[in-house]
């Protein structure tokens, strides 16, 4: 069986998600720390350019978005499910529940103290003409809107239930736990925590999955497993209306500015996913996957 490694940074909030779902599925798992700023040479040696964190790795089959992780665990281990009810459901409480994250961001950077400098300029980089001095203007209107989202979690898990959609753990709620993981450190945020009863213990709950066996592994490690190891078979791809072909040359170009555009073959193309072959010096030949959504693949040439 091919190894699962994860190439991440301990304080990523994204990154959190995906370590959740190790323990959930009581999975054992490589984890490669990356650097929180560029550059990231090691990890860009294996991504083309993507630079978003975390990034899953299963021998030379690299998954981008933490929505494309998800999947691609759920696939290596089925049981437990991230999906015990109704798929959609648990995809769009997801997705919701993530617009916290940079209400967060912003709070922080607003409020300062949180982050350092070299990481506020990293994230500058990534959004060029951003005026990160004005985000103190507009704190308290993310502190209402954060409140908002916070107080959607509360009346949902008001009647009793253990987890967002019932009895049973599912993906909606690990994307919901990770981007108020870090509310406590700041004291404006950590006041709209305090008050909420249910959304504590959910806390507790979630915290207490833990991150499956995990064991450290050097990056240039990992570049080698790439390398040794040969892309798993893709499924059949039915052709869709996207005036796109098996075998175009393409880029990847992710709707989150700064992610880093992505250059290669098209080789899959879902309606959920699709994937690109790109060749690496040190890594070899490589598939990339990404998302539908969010993600953009347009031909090139």
């Amino acid at each position: 069986m091919p190894e699962l490694i994860l190439h991440h940074y301990d304080m990523s909030p994204y990154a959190e998600k995906v370590r959740l779902i190790m323990g959930f599925k009581s999975l054992s798992w490589h984890s490669v720390q990356i650097p929180i700023v560029m550059p990231k040479p090691d990890l860009t040696e294996l991504t083309g350019g993507y630079r978003r964190t975390p990034t899953l790795q299963i021998g030379a089959d690299i998954y981008c978005d933490t929505k494309m992780c998800a999947l691609a665990l759920e696939r290596f281990q089925p049981d437990p499910t991230l999906f015990p009810g109704d798929p959609a459901t648990t995809w769009a409480v997801s997705r919701w529940a993530e617009t916290s994250f940079m209400m967060a961001v912003t709070i922080f950077l607003g409020s300062g103290g949180l982050f350092d400098d070299d990481f506020i300029e990293d994230r500058k980089k990534m959004l060029p003409g951003a005026d990160f001095s004005k985000a103190k203007l507009i704190v308290p209107a993310k502190l209402m809107q954060l409140r908002s989202n916070l107080d959607r979690l509360e009346m949902q898990l008001g009647d009793g239930r253990p987890y967002l959609l019932g009895d049973q753990i599912s993906l909606a709620d690990l994307s919901a736990y990770h981007p108020h993981r870090f509310l406590d450190a700041n004291p404006a945020t950590k006041a709209l925590l305090d008050p909420l009863v249910h959304v504590r213990a959910w806390f507790e709950r979630i915290g207490a999955v833990g991150h499956g066996e995990r064991r450290e592994l050097d990056a240039k490690d990992a570049i080698a497993i790439a390398h040794d190891a040969k892309p798993a078979p893709l499924a059949d791809s039915a052709p869709l209306p996207d005036g796109l072909s098996l075998g175009d040359a393409v880029v990847v170009m992710p709707e989150e500015p700064g992610s880093g555009v992505v250059a290669g073959e098209l080789v899959a193309s879902g309606l959920h996913e699709f994937a690109i072959r790109r060749q690496s010096e040190r890594a070899g030949e490589l598939i990339l996957h990404f998302p539908r959504e969010d993600y953009l693949v347009i031909k090139t040439g």
